[in-house]
């Protein structure tokens, strides 16, 4: 059976949410992480930050999306970080067969304790959780092999039309938000 492809960003709480709700109900996922739009996405992308209004809305609906998944957010979040490194670090857990073990703890690291993924220390702690040996993530940060991987994925978010996370995608059929779970798995069981 085709797997369910599942574009995600650890930046995002809705992306953490749609992963989340996507495991918990067994789906097995493709990650394919964004953190480099191409470029007729980005200029029409607008950053949720530069407007008081809507990241105080953002915050505000994730707050209330992570209890009903019974997920305690953090009340402070780390500010934005160099999502490349942090995506290259994950890049390097899956090449060694655990991206979606760091994956969840990177998650949970940001959102609810509301620490900043780009700090080594961080990164070190999801690795000794995992039982990886912290410098395969740490030194993937700065190796410019996982840099040069993260950007290939433009293409591949072109293809399909990716514009934002979590994008899942399955036959070429997009979900585009951590709302649309139910969906894809109707899709998913009559194919």
């Amino acid at each position: 059976m085709e797997k369910i492809k599942c574009f995600f960003n650890f930046r995002s709480p809705y992306s953490y949410l749609g992963v989340k709700k996507a495991l918990d109900k067994g789906l097995d996922l493709e990650f394919i992480p964004l953190c480099y739009l191409p470029r007729e996405v980005l200029e029409s992308f607008s950053d949720p930050a530069a407007s008081p209004f809507k990241r105080s809305y953002l915050f505000e609906d994730c707050n209330r999306l992570f209890k009903e998944e019974g997920v305690q957010m953090a009340e402070k979040i780390a500010g934005d970080c160099n999502w490349p490194r942090v995506h290259a670090a994950w890049l390097a857990a899956s090449d060694e067969g655990l991206g979606k073990e760091f994956m969840l703890h990177a998650y949970n690291f940001r959102w609810q304790s509301g620490l900043n993924l780009e700090e080594e220390a961080v990164i070190q702690d999801i690795c000794e959780i995992i039982e990886l040996n912290p410098d395969v993530c740490i030194s993937a940060m700065n190796d410019e092999r996982f840099d040069k991987r993260l950007k290939s994925y433009t293409k591949v978010m072109r293809e399909y039309e990716v514009f934002g996370v979590p994008t899942f995608l399955y036959k070429r059929e997009r979900f585009w938000g951590q709302d649309r779970i139910d969906s894809l798995m109707n899709v998913f069981k009559n194919t």
